[in-house]
């Protein structure tokens, strides 16, 4: 079994919300110096992890997309879990697949990423 864990951005948090919500990573980047590297580096505490996608196959990051972004019927894609109660996937989620990889959602495409140290 693989396991794709989603993260969105915490909602409960005037301040987190605004400055990561729905931002392309070069936007966070540039309003949070201190988050560049290698790998950038997101503070965990921003972002909530909302759901496990558990599956045999090895989905692609774009299909999983499509899958979260509530695009049902395109690209044989199914109806989104009944219990995913987040918002339809977009810029700023995260997707950490099985070999603990981290990937921000980013305006076009994937970025990988890391948590912060210590987050």
């Amino acid at each position: 079994m693989n396991v794709y864990k989603i993260y969105q951005v915490r909602n409960n948090d005037e301040k987190i919300f605004r400055a990561y919500a729905f931002s392309s990573l070069d936007q966070i980047l540039r309003e949070h110096p201190d988050c560049r590297g290698e790998l950038p580096q997101l503070p965990r505490a921003a972002w909530v992890h909302l759901y496990s996608y558990v599956t045999e196959q090895e989905p692609s990051l774009d299909w999983l997309f499509l899958l979260f972004n509530r695009a049902e019927g395109k690209g044989n894609v199914p109806p989104v879990p009944e219990d995913f109660t987040g918002h339809s996937m977009s810029v700023s989620d995260i997707v950490e697949t099985p070999d603990g990889r981290l990937w921000f959602c980013d305006s076009l495409g994937w970025k990988e990423i890391q948590w912060e140290a210590g987050g």
